[in-house]
């Protein structure tokens, strides 16, 4: 019987396996990217004035600074812009004609303010990262990843806001003991940070974020969902 030469089976090439590994880690990097893109608009939403003078007014801060709700939505416009924008001095004079906030309060401020610029940077490289790996992948495939995101930010919030109704005190507390370990967070309610913005007025904060992600989360999903229905019935139709 004549010899019948055998092709040895094809070994996956050194590159195959890297090559799959990037694509399952892009099918989660991506929807993780768009979730906290969103979240991060989510929270700069909520900074504008006209949000927030609100709902300082709805918290009471002018009656526990005893001053007027306008001198109120100046002292908070004056923070938040050193929040957002700097120095970072937070020198600015009080309702008394002192110093508005104490050296605590002052380091507690700039310690929120490197954390709230830490997450706003966060947002935006993983915008530009879900950016990158959608032109680098096909266009259905990235809207299903894009979806998928944005079911991922209401999911979570909703377990948050699960966790909020029934326990708001603990896990607002759990919060500053994870992101401030220096414990500098901790004021009397004779203080002015705690007056000017008390705890009712971090539960409104919250609950308007909140709804600001979901609805994000649930726009971006219809959104990705349908124009990706639409590009494969157009595929089809070819």
């Amino acid at each position: 019987m004549p010899h019948v030469a055998t092709i040895p089976a094809a070994r996956p090439t050194a590159g195959a396996r890297p090559h799959t590994r990037r694509l399952s880690l892009s099918g989660v990097i991506a929807p993780l990217a768009t979730a906290v893109t969103l979240l991060g608009i989510a929270v700069a939403l909520v900074l504008p004035p006209i949000l927030l003078h609100p709902l300082l007014d709805a918290a009471g801060s002018h009656l526990l600074l005893g001053i007027s709700t306008a001198e109120a939505h100046r002292l908070s416009d004056l923070t938040v812009t050193e929040l957002v924008f700097g120095p970072g001095s937070f020198a600015f004079t009080g309702p008394s004609g002192g110093p508005m906030f104490d050296a605590a309060e002052i380091a507690h401020l700039r310690d929120a303010r490197t954390l709230l610029w830490m997450f706003l940077t966060a947002a935006a490289l993983s915008g530009l990262a879900a950016i990158m790996l959608a032109i680098r992948t096909d266009a259905r495939l990235a809207l299903i990843r894009v979806a998928r995101g944005g079911a991922v930010l209401v999911l979570g919030v909703a377990v948050l806001g699960l966790v909020a109704l029934i326990a708001f005190g603990p896990a607002f507390e759990a919060f500053h003991v994870i992101f401030f370990p220096g414990g500098n967070w901790a004021f009397s309610a004779t203080q002015r940070l705690v007056q000017l913005y008390p705890f009712a007025f971090w539960q409104l904060v919250s609950g308007l974020v909140a709804i600001f992600a979901a609805s994000l989360g649930l726009a971006t999903w219809f959104t990705a969902r349908r124009l990706g229905r639409r590009l494969g019935s157009a595929v089809a139709a070819d």
